[in-house]
């Protein structure tokens, strides 16, 4: 016989109301909702726990990964605290260059993400981007002592569980940290002089998660893509508990759900896309997508810019498509470009 508890936490999920759930009805409503949903999450991710530091920078040298040449650099985004990253430049650079941040997700550092999302990479230095690949903290370069090697199977290993313990006696959370490091990567990206202000992230499952939160906390994101990341967290996260460390923020389920997150960004335009074998959606599958996006929006329509947030469904697993990704991208940019007009997504 064994006596669990995990019946008692999907009960405490269920018979709470969040406190942020999503129900403006108004354009003014939306911005008092915004700004304290921001303020709570900064507060439960610890992420005003972070402290500023000058942003000291580096460019080490030119690594050769999956066929493209990536400039390792380097960026302290706290006092000690040192973020590596990866810069892959468009053959042909002009002034105004678009920005595209692409984190990763589990399972190594930014190493992965050329091997995996190499089509999509490339597709943006065609249209002229300016890549970045940062390493999480925890991950790639930035393991920490118990999880440090050169061996392949060490290599796929992170320190989330580790940070997350250490970082909760002190106030802060894994997804916390990454998202004031993407924040202070966004500082040192959009101040080159080569740079202009548009500005995107996309990622698969943890990358997923990052963009997310990073793109619901800073209106500096024109455009984000999530992949392998959005659903309700009753069966994804509380039934599935033994996901990674990282997906977990103190109060995080009183307080909000992941259609609340997506609502955060509008209007700006939102893509999210989705396997329909993909495990990590919980027992309902897709079904457990679906009411988040609905929730989403609901947001986007007091803006009338419904069409900006993208729904993309294969009938895959947990893995990065890409489908409709450029596009999505290139139109995004014109919405930027022309913003104040009234401009219908299908029309661009």
């Amino acid at each position: 016989m064994y006596y669990t508890t995990l019946e008692y936490y999907k009960k405490l999920f269920e018979s709470r109301k969040r406190e942020f759930a999503f129900e403006a009805e108004t354009l003014d409503e939306y911005a008092a909702w915004k700004d304290g949903l921001r303020a709570r999450l900064r507060e439960i991710a610890g992420i005003d726990k972070c402290i500023p530091c000058e942003p000291v920078h580096q460019f080490l040298h030119t690594e050769k990964i999956a066929g493209f040449e990536a400039e390792y650099h380097t960026l302290e985004t706290e006092p000690g605290v040192v973020m590596p990253f990866y810069l892959i430049r468009p053959g042909q650079q002009k002034k105004d260059m678009p920005v595209l941040i692409i984190p990763h997700g589990h399972g190594g550092g930014k190493e992965k993400v050329p091997e995996g999302q190499g089509k999509f990479i490339r597709e943006a230095l065609e249209d002229g981007f300016l890549v970045a690949c940062p390493d999480e903290r925890g991950s790639g370069d930035r393991r920490e002592f118990t999880e440090q090697g050169e061996e392949p199977e060490r290599k796929r290993l992170n320190s989330h569980r580790e940070l997350m313990q250490l970082g909760i006696n002190f106030g802060r959370t894994v997804i916390g940290t990454a998202v004031w490091d993407l924040m202070r990567l966004t500082d040192w990206l959009l101040a080159l002089p080569e740079t202009g202000d548009f500005l995107a992230c996309a990622g698969m499952s943890g990358g997923g998660q990052q963009t997310l939160w990073f793109a619901a906390m800073d209106d500096r994101v024109s455009a984000a893509i999530t992949s392998g990341y959005f659903y309700g967290v009753k069966e994804s996260l509380i039934e599935l508990p033994g996901n990674c460390a990282c997906n977990f923020v103190p109060h995080f389920f009183e307080t909000a759900d992941m259609g609340e997150l997506g609502a955060l960004i509008a209007p700006r335009p939102f893509f999210v896309e989705s396997g329909e074998q993909d495990h990590l959606c919980g027992r309902s599958g897709i079904e457990n997508v679906k009411p988040q996006v609905a929730v989403t929006r609901k947001a986007y329509a007091l803006f009338g810019a419904e069409d900006r947030i993208i729904h993309s469904i294969h009938p895959g697993g947990h893995q990065w498509i890409g489908e409709g990704m450029r596009e999505f991208l290139r139109k995004s940019r014109k919405i930027q470009k022309r913003n104040g007009e009234n401009l219908l997504w299908g029309d661009l």
